[in-house]
């Protein structure tokens, strides 16, 4: 609860009384700069605060480990350190009371709100702006307002128009820094009537033409901030006509229809997409004749999305003949795409279309399909599906058992059956996710079973798909595994979600702890070299280039806030392991991920990396860790073609394309990683 500033003193007054209370940690040996960087590494590996010692450096007199030791706490989560982290808002170190800013936020404890409350008026507009990032994370509406006023107070007065170019959301230097976390705050806190007091000014205007404001109101997806969707299709910038638009897609404005038709014809095709989608959610006739104009663009990307767009706009039989051309395309995700517009077009025609065909020769134009039969319904899908479930490849068998799900319901609950005893990890995993979401009683006994054969496996995904639908059973005789996973589990993010679902059940569980093996444990001294100036070398940035079918793309990688993940993206790149890898997924305007040996997004190196959540935003350029929830790391990296604010302090962001960015956007799904150059200063 926020109250007035007296209350405030006296809370915070009592906090290192409250310290006293805890057993007095052992004295620390006396330690360099570079060893306190990896001791604090260390505890945080280990998800503990040292019996002490992380507060200990929380506290150092070296500002770099008391910036560093905050953001541990931060990341270990431990809110025993909150009064530590408030106290650290004091430091006389604007850098240091920015970390505290963002640990405690990280860190999520309603207890650090008055404090960060605050530090809205912090004479640093960096610390600000980070208060305000802190406080829209723990969720409290109750900041809205002083945020929004934050905002307003950061403005240039009197501007009837903010216009804002170039600004990068990676530079703390930059003026628009604060604004834009405190709009970006807003947006968390999800309260539309404070963010319109920022966005609009009398008379409902939009107050911006800035992509950030954009932004917002595509996030937040209230009619009140529609004027600032519909101003920013008009905008010179880019990136706030794509927001925009999609923005207006959200809200299933059809009065924006004739201004969405036209920026599907936009040079910028990020722009293009974002209109081609929200013609498809409008499902508005115009959008047709817009999406079938782009089926003749020179950018394999647009055809792509044109068709996709068809697959879900009202259906016009004239564009049959062009649809089915696309199905012998040389891209396989043009072919993919194409058999799902077919399949919208017409149902009689597409099972004409496909008793035609062989099967296709690439595994993603198969599971592509399984989606499309889905879509199409009926009983000539439904046998393509169950005959589909012989596929030789694997890869292929997860779609079909989630299209067989949608399409047949509970009379898939035998396929998913027998699918919980498949070799294939990625296989299991589906069939026990679709189980879960048929929410059938009496599968229990079949879980277990299961269970036990994916207790083999290297990656967790399977062991966390049967958490998941062992929880849904509501059945006693389920929560004796549950308390083995979250007791004895190598994966500690198994341990974690078996022990969240033995609580929801009322059951006490275990801590999970930290990983127990399952990779290689970082030396973190050795991690953090390149960056010791008591080392006899030259300091470097350690540095990946990646050859790619598209060309060379250089990323520097961020060795301090991130030594665990560099540590493995390294070992991992001198290994050979990227070599012949490919991009499995490339959504246009967004992100290129790829790192997957298996190239179907269910892969990795056998172990998982716990989360290094950092300050950096996901600007354009900015290189991250996929995850399938939270500390679920492993090989697969993303690099984001556009700023995507809603990534920030979500995943792992471990480096930043310095070159090669057209190379990035130039991505195709399917195009290789041919090998992985390391720089180690050498």
């Amino acid at each position: 609860m926020l109250r007035p500033t007296a209350t405030l003193l006296a809370v915070t007054a009592a906090w290192p009384l409250l310290a006293t209370a805890r057993p007095a940690p052992s004295p620390l040996p006396v330690l360099s700069r570079m060893e306190k960087l990896a001791r604090v590494a260390q505890l945080e590996d280990d998800r503990s605060a040292g019996g002490g010692e992380l507060e200990r450096y929380v506290r150092d007199p070296d500002r770099g480990v008391r910036r560093r030791a905050a953001l541990a706490a931060g990341r270990v989560g431990d809110r025993s350190l909150t009064p530590a982290l408030v106290d650290l808002m004091n430091d006389g170190e604007p850098l240091v009371r920015q970390m505290a800013a963002f640990a405690l936020g990280l860190a999520g404890d309603p207890l650090a709100g008055e404090r960060l409350v605050a530090a809205l008026k912090d004479s640093d507009p960096s610390v600000r702006a980070r208060a305000a990032e802190a406080l829209g994370r723990i969720g409290d509406a109750r900041a809205a307002q002083p945020i929004a006023e934050m905002v307003r107070a950061a403005l240039p007065p009197n501007a009837p128009l903010v216009t804002v170019r170039g600004d990068d959301p990676a530079s703390v230097q930059d003026p628009w820094f604060e604004p834009r976390l405190g709009l970006f705050a807003l947006a968390r806190l999800k309260t539309d009537t404070r963010a319109a007091e920022a966005l609009l000014v009398s008379g409902g205007r939009s107050r911006f033409d800035w992509w950030a404001a954009t932004w917002v109101a595509m996030r937040l997806e209230k009619p009140a901030l529609e004027p600032v969707l519909v101003a920013a299709l008009e905008s010179s910038d880019p990136l706030s006509r794509a927001f925009g638009a999609r923005g207006l897609g959200a809200l299933k404005q059809r009065a924006a229809v004739p201004a969405l038709v036209r920026l599907s014809s936009d040079k910028v095709p990020a722009v293009a997409v974002s209109a081609l989608r929200a013609l498809a959610q409008l499902g508005d006739a115009r959008g047709t004749a817009a999406a079938a104009a782009l089926l003749g663009s020179p950018s394999a990307s647009l055809r792509e999305e044109a068709l996709l767009a068809l697959a879900q706009l009202p259906p016009d039989r004239g564009l049959r003949s062009r649809i089915v051309a696309f199905v012998g395309d040389r891209d396989p995700a043009l072919r993919g795409a194409a058999l799902q517009a077919l399949a919208h077009l017409d149902r009689e025609d597409f099972a004409l279309v496909l008793s035609g065909l062989d099967p296709d020769p690439e595994w993603s134009v198969r599971a592509a399909l399984a989606r499309a039969l889905a879509r199409a319904g009926g009983e000539f899908a439904q046998g393509a599906l169950l005959a589909m479930l012989e596929d030789h490849d694997p890869r292929v068998r997860p779609a079909v058992l989630e299209a067989l799900r949608e399409a047949r319901g509970t009379d898939a609950a035998d396929s998913l059956r027998r699918h919980l005893e498949h070799p294939d990890l990625a296989v299991r995993a589906a069939a026990a996710e679709g189980l879960a979401a048929l929410a059938l009683e009496g599968e229990t006994p079949r879980l277990i079973e299961a269970l036990k054969r994916a207790r083999a496996d290297r990656e967790p995904d399977a062991r966390l798909a049967l958490v998941q639908a062992l929880a849904a059973q509501k059945d006693p005789a389920a929560l004796q595994p549950l308390a083995e996973l979250a007791g004895s589990d190598p994966s500690r993010v198994v341990r974690e979600r078996a022990a969240t679902a033995l609580r929801a059940a009322g059951q006490t569980a275990p801590e999970p702890g930290p990983e127990r093996g399952l990779r290689p444990r970082a030396d973190y001294r050795l991690a953090l070299a390149p960056y010791d100036p008591a080392s006899s070398g030259a300091l470097f940035t350690p540095r990946a280039i990646l050859h790619t079918t598209r060309g060379r793309i250089e990323i520097h990688l961020d060795v301090v806030d991130t030594p665990l993940t560099t540590f493995s993206f390294l070992d991992l790149a001198r290994r050979g392991f990227y070599d012949g890898l490919t991009f499995h997924r490339v959504v246009a305007g967004f992100v290129a991920q790829g790192g997957d040996p298996r190239g179907d997004g269910h892969g990795g190196p056998g172990y998982s990396l716990r989360c290094e959540l950092s300050p950096r935003p996901y600007g354009r350029g900015a290189v991250g860790m996929a995850l399938s929830g939270h500390d679920t790391g492993g090989s697969q990296f993303f690099i984001t073609t556009a700023p995507a604010p809603h990534l920030d302090g979500a995943y792992t962001l471990f480096g930043q394309v310095v070159s090669g960015l057209e190379a990035v956007e130039a991505l195709r799904p399917g195009d290789v990683i041919e090998r992985v150059e390391v720089w180690d200063g050498r």
